[in-house]
C-alpha cells in the first residue's frame, strides 16, 4: 500500500479548511473584510471587553497578526481599543455599536457557507464530524 498524499487525513482537513476561507472571504469582500475580521467580531460580540492576549487565545491568532487586524477593525469603526486599568501595556478590546450591527449578518453567513459545505450530510454526520474534529484537536492541544 503506498502513501498518496491527497488522501491523507491531515492534507483533507488543510484542504477543506482553506477552500472554507476563501468561501467566506469571498461573502465578505463586499464589506472589506476578511474571515479572520468576522471571527474577531463574532468573538467580542460572545465576550465582552477581552485583553488583545486573550483574544489572540480565544481565536487562535498570533498576537501579532492580531494586532494587524485590530488596527484595520477600529480604522473601520468596529471595534475599540481601551487602555487596561492598572496595566498600561494591556488593551482591552471591545466591539462597537456598528460592529454589533454586523454580527447577524456574519452570523447568517456563516450558516449559509457552512449549509453549502455540508450539504448531503445527515444530522448525524454532522454531529459526528463535529466530535472527530474536536477529539482531534484535543489530542494534539494536550501533547503542548
Amino acid at each position: 500500500m503506498s502513501f498518496e498524499s491527497d488522501k491523507s487525513i491531515g492534507f483533507l482537513i488543510a484542504k477543506a479548511r482553506n477552500v472554507l476561507k476563501n468561501e467566506f472571504d469571498k461573502e465578505l469582500k463586499p464589506y472589506a473584510l476578511s474571515y479572520a475580521h468576522r471571527v474577531i467580531l463574532i468573538r467580542l460580540s460572545e465576550k465582552e471587553g477581552l485583553t488583545q492576549k486573550e483574544l489572540a487565545q480565544d481565536t487562535y491568532f498570533e498576537q501579532s497578526n492580531l494586532t494587524l487586524m485590530l488596527d484595520k477593525l477600529e480604522l473601520k469603526g468596529l471595534v475599540k481599543r481601551s487602555a487596561k486599568e492598572n496595566d498600561r501595556r494591556a488593551y482591552i478590546i471591545t466591539i462597537t455599536p456598528e460592529g454589533k450591527k454586523l454580527r447577524d449578518l456574519l452570523v447568517k453567513m456563516g450558516e449559509e457557507v457552512m449549509d453549502k459545505a455540508l450539504q448531503g450530510l445527515s444530522t448525524e454526520q454532522k454531529d459526528e464530524l463535529s466530535h472527530m474534529l474536536q477529539l482531534i484537536y484535543e489530542n494534539l492541544k494536550s501533547t503542548k
